[in-house]
């Protein structure tokens, strides 16, 4: 296993095992899954949603939106003719996800949570986007084998060579970023494939009373640590901008975080 970045603000500092955490989160987001959408998170999800639309260019995929919004069969062949392919890994319900759909051609979802997978294809099946372009499926890319993760179904080939891997606010779960990223980085397209994480700034104080702060591995996440670990992880083009507040509520707990997202594009092999 990678080694661990330390920090006075991090859980992982006690030596809890990467397997723990891993544990730790998918029973406690499985037991949530129910009741995550409640209406301040859907309020978050729809900023975090125009974000990714303002920004889009700036991500750095080569989207199908401009040619979907062309005219005559030339447009429509162009479509037709290439894939966007998105892998949401940690994917909770679907709000990355959800935020692409106009953009991409087949968009996955990975969660330890088997709940969390089954919200997040409930809600595709609802809008008629299921199986063909969004589903999820419950895996692991992050433990700590040598060998790579040991989910035999995720080392098939239709889970490589994606555009676009994000993680939408859930860095801060893994006891191994720098493994969870160089993970990610091995799905991508090498030479064209965006890694793009999107994380809490240093929400030390306003977690430490949260319901769900034994779940989190790393309260100590900059802009510049999150380039470094996706620098690390074998990409170029690293940058990160900072996208404001945003609100959330968990049971009676209601929090404001300050958000940014990083991003970096897989080196040619």
């Amino acid at each position: 296993m990678a080694a661990e970045t330390s920090s006075s603000a991090s859980n992982n500092e006690k030596g809890v095992h990467p397997y723990k955490f891993a544990e730790v989160n998918k029973k406690y987001w499985s037991d949530y899954a129910a009741s995550y959408e409640n209406q301040d998170q859907q309020k978050a999800a729809v900023k975090l949603t125009n974000d990714l639309h303002t920004h889009k260019e700036w991500i750095g995929v080569d989207w199908i939106e401009e040619e979907n919004n062309g005219s005559g069969n030339e447009a429509a062949a162009a479509a037709a003719s290439r894939s966007v392919r998105v892998l949401d890994y940690a994917c909770g319900p679907g709000m990355v996800s959800r935020a692409f759909i106009p953009y991409a051609t087949e968009l996955l979802g990975v969660d330890l949570s088997a709940a969390m997978a089954d919200a997040y294809n409930a809600w595709a099946q609802k809008h008629s986007l299921y199986p063909t372009k969004m589903r999820a499926i419950c895996g692991d890319l992050t433990n700590d084998d040598e060998s790579g993760p040991t989910d035999a179904l995720l080392m098939e080939a239709e889970y490589f060579n994606f555009d676009l891997a994000a993680v939408g606010l859930g860095f801060h779960h893994f006891a191994d970023p720098a493994l969870a990223a160089k993970r990610l980085v091995e799905r991508l397209k090498p030479g064209k494939g965006v890694l793009l994480i999107i994380e809490l700034l240093r929400p030390e104080d306003r977690l430490a009373d949260h319901p769900a702060v034994h779940t989190v591995a790393h309260l100590d996440f900059t802009e510049d640590k999150t380039r470094d670990i996706i620098s690390q992880a074998g990409c170029v083009d690293v940058r990160s901008m900072p996208l404001g507040q945003i609100s959330f509520s968990h049971g009676e707990h209601r929090f404001t975080v300050d958000v940014f997202m990083a991003r970096g594009t897989r080196r040619e092999e």
